[in-house]
């Protein structure tokens, strides 16, 4: 766990801070979404061609991708999952997909990333592809 956290975070850091930034400025609330797919194919671009309320898509590895996006209302993340698992169900029907999701309220940009990681781990022990939430 401690070798994907190290990734995802240094990946996402940047954005996070931008996102952490505009969120404190205008107080908008915002989500990192971690989504796990073992097709081994760019589901980056798969998820950036299908979203658009998505601001930021960021390939971690040939596994993981992850999704940072502004709430503009409570249920903009279950909105937002619910797409992408759709998506890339129907693209890869055979496959696991699972994703984490952690939303800016109260953790700070650091916290989030770990959350975020948490739950797509808790997600990818499901026995049926899955999105958690756990805030």
């Amino acid at each position: 766990m401690s070798y994907i956290y190290s990734t995802i975070k240094t990946k996402v850091q940047e954005e996070a801070r931008m996102f952490e930034c505009i969120s404190s400025r205008y107080e908008l609330p915002y989500c990192l979404m971690l989504v796990y797919c073992d097709a081994r194919d760019d589901i980056a671009k798969i998820i950036r061609s299908n979203m658009r309320c998505a601001d930021r898509v960021v390939e971690i590895d040939e596994y993981y991708s992850a999704v940072l996006f502004f709430m503009n209302r409570p249920d903009s993340f279950v909105v937002v999952g619910n797409k992408i698992l759709y998506v890339l169900e129907k693209m890869y029907p055979q496959t696991k997909i699972a994703i984490g999701v952690a939303c800016k309220e109260r953790l700070d940009s650091e916290d989030i990333v770990a959350k975020a990681l948490q739950n797509v781990l808790d997600a990818k022990n499901q026995s049926t592809n899955t999105i958690v939430d756990h805030f």
